[in-house]
């Protein structure tokens, strides 16, 4: 088979680049536009790690093989809120595999031939042996299209004996396969049928898991949650919310329930963007009381607290810390060209 006249871009990594303990801070900043990874345990043997990543950019998704030792991953709420990475994230376990928890509460256990479902914009921290994975990266607007009409696919688990998680295996499979053949003149038409194939196997999978709620359920609880993310500075109490979408009260707290209920989800939406807002220059600007008043907090003293609370620093703190991050910070291992390439396209899509 010829090679196409335009190919896909790609780049690839590996901790063979470095030598000894600086093999894992190679990857650590390699891998930080994603998760916060660190060693298993403080004795870890830290020479003997290694990583590789192989990633080609299809111009609407990324497709990377990755290759790593033991270590745990997280994207705790602060992360999140901070670096506004809002993609899916398709892995299939070719080898290996994870023991960890997908939210606060729920726990996730992934073995060699699953394919797991996580959203970016949502927490996670997981436990993984030496693994072989193949990972799809996917713009929020291409999977919300994909996942319509379901929950959200966060956390979700094919497994390797099940029809959808089998076929959806294969397509990775086959997909990673044929890249070196496929061109950028093709790569729209390749995009479309992957995203086709997700929509086939992870929504019917979400609809058995979730079939108490009905699909109107789902479209009525994404509508809103638009609008808080959209108005978050407005009144947001349950008589308001009510009243413009016409539900009941019951109604309301029943769908917000699987989110800690919906005073608690406005409170964390707030304070995710005020987090975001203190570490952005753009809004130097603005005193502490301003951005809590600007985002609907009647107080700043209960602003304050709260804050601290979830993200563990002050207010204040955080906008130390991201003016000294910026002004003097340099990572004590510089991102090689291949990640830093990396970062850039995860970021563009």
């Amino acid at each position: 088979m010829s090679p196409p006249a335009q190919p896909l871009p790609s780049t690839a990594f590996a901790t063979t680049q470095s030598s000894g303990e600086d093999r894992f801070e190679a990857w650590r900043s390699g891998i930080s536009v994603l998760f916060d990874v660190a060693p298993l345990t403080q004795s870890a043997p830290l020479e003997d790690f290694h990583a590789r990543v192989e990633a080609v950019h299809l111009g609407q998704l990324l497709l990377g093989d990755l290759r790593f030792g033991a270590q745990r991953f997280a994207r705790n709420q602060a992360r999140a809120a901070q670096d506004g990475l809002d993609h899916y994230l398709v892995q299939w376990y070719r080898d290996g595999g994870f023991i960890g928890q997908h939210s606060d509460q729920d726990d996730l256990r992934v073995r060699a031939g699953d394919v797991v479902v996580f959203d970016m914009a949502r927490t996670q921290q997981t436990v993984a042996q030496g693994s072989h994975v193949l990972s799809l990266i996917v713009p929020r607007a291409l999977g919300d299209e994909a996942f319509a009409g379901g929950a959200n696919p966060h956390g979700t688990v094919l497994r390797s004996d099940s029809i959808f998680g089998g076929l959806l295996a294969d397509h990775l499979n086959a997909l990673h396969r044929r890249l070196p053949s496929i061109g950028m003149d093709q790569a729209d038409d390749v995009v479309r049928a992957t995203t086709h194939m997700l929509a086939a196997c992870i929504r019917p999978s979400q609809r058995t898991l979730a079939e108490a709620r009905a699909e109107v359920h789902a479209v009525t609880l994404e509508r809103i949650q638009r609008h808080i993310g959209r108005h978050l500075g407005d009144p947001l109490a349950p008589e308001a919310l009510c009243r413009t979408f016409g539900i009941s009260r019951h109604r309301l707290y029943q769908l917000f329930e699987p989110l800690g209920g919906v005073a608690r989800y406005v409170q964390q939406r707030r304070l995710q963007r005020a987090f975001q807002m203190l570490s952005n220059p753009a809004y130097r600007h603005l005193r502490v009381s301003d951005v809590a008043t600007r985002l609907g907090f009647t107080s700043e003293a209960h602003f304050s607290r709260t804050f601290r609370h979830t993200f563990g620093h002050t207010p204040s703190d955080v906008r130390a810390a991201a003016d000294s991050a910026r002004s003097h910070g340099q990572a004590p291992t510089m991102p090689s060209a291949a990640s830093v390439e990396y970062a850039d396209w995860l970021l563009g899509l």
